[in-house]
């Protein structure tokens, strides 16, 4: 799926194979827990790399860096990326 907006942190890919959209747990009382996924609502796979990735990481939301897309990257989801195929 050609997405114009998408790029792989990861590989660096332009074409993503499906995006889809989760629900999450409630938090425990204390983030005991607390997974930087647990906020990821909307995760897209990358067809060149197979890398899951959070949407705004991915789609550059807010005006976010490529840079600093791959620093978000590599500092929070990438070793917790459970969802990796």
């Amino acid at each position: 799926m050609k997405n114009n907006n998408f790029i792989c942190p990861e590989c660096g890919s332009n074409e993503a194979s499906y995006e889809t959209m989760v629900s999450i747990e409630d938090p425990t009382p204390n983030n005991s827990n607390k997974d930087p996924w647990d906020s990821v609502l909307q995760q897209v796979e990358c067809s060149s790399c197979g890398s899951i990735i959070p949407v705004h990481i991915a789609n550059l939301w807010d005006n976010m860096s490529k840079e600093k897309a791959k620093e978000e990257w590599n500092k929070l989801y990438k070793k917790t990326n459970h969802l990796r195929k």
